[in-house]
């Protein structure tokens, strides 16, 4: 993976007057390279018939905890500063839950369709689309908040997103047993217990999951491009719509608010925006499946929002830069 700072000699367009210009250069400096990667690995499934599942066990229990340690182990996130993102993400992802069902009703949806609309609004792609997408586009402090805030979310994920998923047709038993089975979690506690402590790893240790966590980035933009590969068709077209509405356009503004309200500053504050503001995540099909939801739906909904958040989040990312001194590359 490219430094963050890859692109500081390239951007010349960020002035005033070039603002076509300027979008232009950001999709083709920062979300150019991730579909390109992405499109690798879509091929490589349809033409090889590739699993993604071999590969995914192979992120979720050595690439991501290795990210996640090597990040937090480094960075230099305070204890003040993790509670608040947290808190912004706890308030985010509940706040989304009842925009979702609130949309849901209004509508008119079954139950399967409410459960399938809401696990979609609070289940955003932090992994295998945001840390590649704000590594390319913000510098190591924002990434390392970024990290943090995948990591909450992937809590998040599998409690709530259970939780709700479960509300289609079966109770949440599985929840603290599917928390206590996420090695991102214990990443995490290793990574800031080291952090804290300021305990020294040996060269042996440390390069090993410094070298493990720089293969994470392209590890998740191929398994991106095969689990896409994976969708064969589109259904519930408008109903997929709407959650792309409220993952792209809704999401951005409820954790603008909420970094408003809460003083959120600095790095931190581009994260959360940036990470609030990804397409589905992929693993809301794996929740569907297990929990007998609509998983065409969640398909349609994924493949939707992921074609679409390129034109969002490069307007994002251009606002994010000329609103903020932080994070720039």
């Amino acid at each position: 993976m490219e430094p963050p700072g890859h692109c500081a000699g390239r951007f010349v367009l960020r002035r005033k007057g070039a603002p076509l210009l300027e979008l232009l250069q950001i999709f083709f400096d920062n979300i150019a390279p991730i579909l390109v990667i992405s499109a690798g690995g879509f091929l490589l499934g349809r033409w090889k018939g590739v699993d993604p599942r071999t590969l995914g066990r192979v992120i979720f229990y050595i690439f991501s905890p290795s990210l996640v340690f090597d990040s937090l182990s480094k960075t230099d996130v305070d204890a003040a500063e993790l509670t608040q993102i947290a808190l912004v993400m706890l308030l985010f992802v509940g706040i989304m839950t009842l925009l979702a069902y609130g949309v849901a009703r209004w509508r008119g949806d079954d139950r399967l369709s409410r459960a399938g609309l809401m696990l979609s609004a609070i289940c955003p792609n932090n992994g295998n689309f945001g840390l590649p997408l704000i590594g390319f586009a913000f510098n190591n402090d924002v990434l390392a908040r970024a990290v943090v805030v995948y990591v909450v979310v992937t809590f998040l994920n599998y409690s709530m997103g259970i939780f709700v998923a479960s509300t289609g047709k079966k109770p949440a038993r599985q929840a603290v047993k599917s928390i206590l089975q996420v090695p991102m979690i214990y990443a995490a506690m290793a990574g800031l217990l080291v952090n804290s402590l300021d305990i020294p790893l040996a060269p042996v240790v440390q390069r090993s999951f410094s070298l493990a966590a720089q293969g994470s980035i392209p590890a998740m933009l191929v398994l991106l491009g095969l689990q896409l590969a994976q969708v064969t068709s589109v259904t519930h077209v408008r109903l997929a719509s709407v959650g792309a509405g409220l993952r792209l356009l809704v999401s951005p503004l409820v954790a603008l608010a909420l970094i408003a309200l809460l003083g959120v500053q600095g790095p931190a504050s581009i994260a959360v925006i940036m990470q609030a503001s990804m397409p589905v995540a992929i693993v809301t099909i794996i929740f569907a499946t297990e929990f007998g939801l609509d998983d065409k739906f969640m398909s349609s909904a994924i493949l939707t929002s992921t074609l679409l958040s390129p034109l969002t989040l490069t307007i994002l990312i251009l606002l994010l830069r000329r609103a903020t001194p932080f994070g720039l590359p």
